[in-house]
C-alpha cells in the first residue's frame, strides 16, 4: 500500500516545492525572496523553468509609442520596456483555485514541478500565513502584495496588463507569459526593490502550526476537493 495522507485546508491551498533543507528553513519561518532581476538573469543563463527574462517588464509585440512632450512616435516590435518595479523582491508558491470543486495535478505539472525540489510545504491556513508575512514585511519596511499570477499570450498585445498598472505599477510583477501557466503561481511581492541587493530574508516565526511537509511526489499525486462542511475549506488527500 502506498503512503496516504489527509489535510483540511482553510482558504486557497498553496504549496511550496523546494529541496528539503530549504523547506525546513521555510517552516522555521525564513522567507527568502529574490529580486525579479535575479529571475531575468536565470533565463538568460539557460534556466527556462525558474528563470523568466520578461519578469516585471512590459512586453510589446507590435505597437507605436507616442511621446507627447516631443510629438515623436516610435515603432516597437518584440520589445521589452523596463519598469520601476523591475528589482522588487518576490516569493513564489503554487496556488490552487479555492473555487474549484476538485483539482488534480496534470501530467505536465507532475513532471515539471519536481524540477523545483523533492519536498513540498503545504500551507494549511492561507489567511494566517499571509498575515504573518505581512507583519514581517511591515517591520522590515516593505509594502507587500499577494495574489495569483495572470498569464498572457505574448503574440497578442492585450490591454489588460496595462489597465492593471493604473492601480499600481507593482501589478507588473503578477503577469507572466502563458508558457509558465503550468506553475499556477501565487506570489508575494515586496517593494521597494534594490538592484544592489540580491535577496531579502524575512523572519515570520515558526509556521509548523499552520503547515505540513511531505514528499513532492506525494503532493503531486494529491486530489484537492471542496470540503462539504465549509466553502472556505478544502480537503487535500
Amino acid at each position: 500500500m502506498g503512503e496516504k495522507f489527509h489535510f483540511q485546508i482553510k482558504g486557497m491551498p498553496i504549496i511550496k516545492f523546494q529541496d528539503a533543507d530549504k523547506i525546513k528553513r521555510l517552516q522555521s519561518g525564513k522567507i527568502y525572496a529574490k529580486t525579479l532581476g535575479y529571475y531575468r538573469k536565470k533565463e538568460e543563463s539557460g534556466d527556462c523553468e525558474v528563470g523568466d527574462k520578461y519578469e516585471a517588464m512590459i512586453y510589446i509585440n507590435k505597437a507605436t509609442i507616442c511621446f507627447p512632450d516631443t510629438g515623436e512616435t516610435v515603432a516597437v516590435n518584440d520589445g521589452l520596456l523596463k519598469t520601476s518595479e523591475s528589482n522588487d523582491f518576490v516569493f513564489c508558491m503554487f496556488g490552487i483555485n479555492s473555487s474549484s470543486e476538485k483539482f488534480k495535478f496534470t501530467d505536465k505539472q507532475k513532471e515539471k514541478m519536481l524540477s523545483f525540489g523533492d519536498t513540498a510545504l503545504i500551507v494549511l491556513d492561507h489567511d494566517e500565513f499571509i498575515r504573518r508575512v505581512e507583519i514581517a514585511a511591515e517591520k522590515a519596511g516593505y509594502k507587500v502584495y499577494f495574489k495569483p499570477v495572470q498569464y498572457y499570450d505574448p503574440t497578442i498585445d492585450g490591454v489588460n496588463m496595462l489597465i492593471s498598472l493604473l492601480a499600481g505599477m507593482w501589478n507588473i510583477a503578477f503577469w507572466k507569459r502563458d508558457s509558465y501557466a503550468y506553475q499556477q503561481e501565487v506570489r508575494f511581492v515586496f517593494t521597494p526593490g534594490d538592484e544592489n541587493v540580491d535577496h531579502i530574508e524575512l523572519d515570520i516565526g515558526d509556521i509548523s502550526d499552520i503547515t505540513a511537509i511531505i514528499p513532492a511526489k506525494l503532493a503531486l499525486s494529491a486530489i484537492v476537493e471542496k470540503a462539504a462542511s465549509s466553502k472556505t475549506e478544502n480537503d487535500l488527500k
